[in-house]
Order: C-alpha cells, then structure tokens, then sequence
C-alpha cells in the first residue's frame, strides 16, 4: 500500500498532544514563547502536485499554522487557505476534549445540546471548506458560467468561514482559549496563527467581486455531490456570510444528529476531520 505524503509527514510530527514529542503543541509553544527557532526540517513539504502539498501542509497546520512554509506548486493561493482547515482540525479536537471533561449544570458539558450544535456546525464549516479548496486545487470547473465563482470562494469565503468557526470555538472554550498552559494552551496559539495566515501581511488582496457569489449553484454542482453530501454542506453555519446576516444558524434536526454522529466517530477512530478520513497519530 502506499503511503501518502501527508501520511509521512503525520507520522514524522507524531501526537500533537504528546507532552514529550518534539513537534507536539507543547514544544511548539515553548519555542514561540522563547523565542527558539524549530529546526525547519521535519516540518518542511516538498514541492509537488497541489493537492498532495495542500494535505501535507494541513499536517503542518494542524500543529502551527505559522509552520507551513508553501512550496512551488500550482494553485499556490488556494493550497495556503485549504492548508488552514488543518488548525481548524485540531481546535475541534482541543474542544471536544475540553467539553468531555467539563461539567455544567451537573452534567458533562459535552451532552448539552446547544454545544453539540456549535459542534456539528463548526464540522460542517470544515467539510464545506475542504470541498471547495479541494476542487480548487484540482481545477475544476465547477460552474462553466461562472468561472470566476469557484476561485472567489476560496480566496475571500473560505478565509472568512475558518476564521469565523475558530471563533465560535474560542466562544465554547470559554476562559480556556487564551489560557497558555496545560493541554489546552495550544488553542490560542492556532486561533491567533490562522488568523494572520488568512488574513494577515504578505497575502494577495483578491479581485473585486464582479457578482454576488453564487454558493447555493456551487454546492448543487455534481462535483460537489461527488466530494461530501450537499445536504449536510448546507448546513454549514458558514454559508451566512454570504450575505447580510450577522448570526451563523446552526444545524438542527436529522442533520445535525449525523454531523455529529459523523464528528464524535472520527475523533473517537483518530482520523482527520477533513474529506480524506485519514489516520492520525494523536491519541484519543
């Protein structure tokens, strides 16, 4: 069988919550916070098709978007915002594993109702983003009259989706996310990382929009049903930003129950959160 580029790396980097791993989230803060320089070589990524370099850089992103250094490939701009749903990956697992050992109102906080939705609902963010990126990466051409539809989502949407799931995830972690110790110390760090890698200085200003995006017809286009199910893609609370509304619905319902069937599964079998479902080395 063989195996991936972003397998390799995940193997290299090992465990992110592994106190003792040198590429783990405690080493990684320990060097920001001292000012030490990371020897570059485990964390670098080869040059090489866009899509296989884009998965390989979420395993970077995973544990420091800041890490990611994006080599010579195509598509260069939509493999550094696709790269990003990495962190996006993780700070789902630092708040599940925050809200499994938490109480509220005399129970586990991670049964309350109204967390699961803001779980589910940051899960489906992460697929909806994935989907688009990924077509992106591999050109294709989603909406033949729109050409210019695709490649605005992924340089001005998905930037504003990610950041807009970390944010509702900082929300849930409560005190907890800016806090620079113990086990959850790292979540600041990745909401902070993502945000300058998203947004911040040196990345390209995108073209103005000549349209409204037309995100109902690209996640009705059959390249999209051939990725991940439109339903749940819809439910993404993400898709609000499209317009003027200034609160992100949650999924609800039979929609919800299956993202987070589908969520609560993947962390429990230790495979990533993004369309690939592939292994990862962190302990559950």
């Amino acid at each position: 069988m063989t195996t991936t580029l972003e397998e390799v790396l995940e193997q290299r980097l090992g465990d992110p919550f592994d106190a003792a791993n040198p590429h783990g989230f405690d080493a990684v803060l320990a060097a920001a916070e001292g000012r030490r320089p990371l020897d570059p070589q485990p964390w670098h990524v080869p040059a090489g098709a866009p899509e296989p370099v884009m998965h390989a850089l979420r395993a970077v992103c995973r544990r420091s978007p800041a890490l990611a250094t994006v080599p010579e490939t195509d598509n260069a701009q939509a493999v550094a915002v696709g790269a990003c749903a990495g962190a996006l990956d993780s700070a789902l697992r630092i708040t599940l594993r925050h809200l499994a050992g938490r109480h509220l109102y005399g129970a586990p906080a991670i049964d309350l109702p109204v967390l699961r939705s803001l779980l589910s609902g940051a899960f489906a963010d992460l697929l909806l983003c994935d989907t688009l990126t990924t077509l992106a990466v591999r050109g294709t051409e989603v909406l033949p009259a729109r050409p210019d539809a695709l490649p605005h989502a992924v340089t001005v949407f998905v930037p504003r989706v990610l950041q807009s799931a970390m944010d509702r995830l900082s929300v849930v972690m409560g005190s907890r996310f800016y806090l620079r110790e113990g086990e959850h110390a790292a979540f600041q760090m990745l909401l902070s990382e993502t945000q300058r890698a998203l947004f911040g200085a040196g990345r390209r200003t995108p073209e103005p929009e000549t349209a409204p995006l037309p995100l109902t017809e690209l996640l009705a286009a059959p390249a999209v049903a051939g990725l991940y199910d439109p339903e749940l893609l819809a439910a993404a609370p993400g898709r609000a930003l499209t317009g003027p509304a200034r609160r992100s619905p949650q999924p609800t319902g039979p929609t919800h129950e299956r993202l987070y069937a589908d969520l609560v599964d993947r962390h429990a079998s230790g495979v990533a959160f993004d369309l690939t479902r592939r292994p990862l080395p962190d302990r559950p």
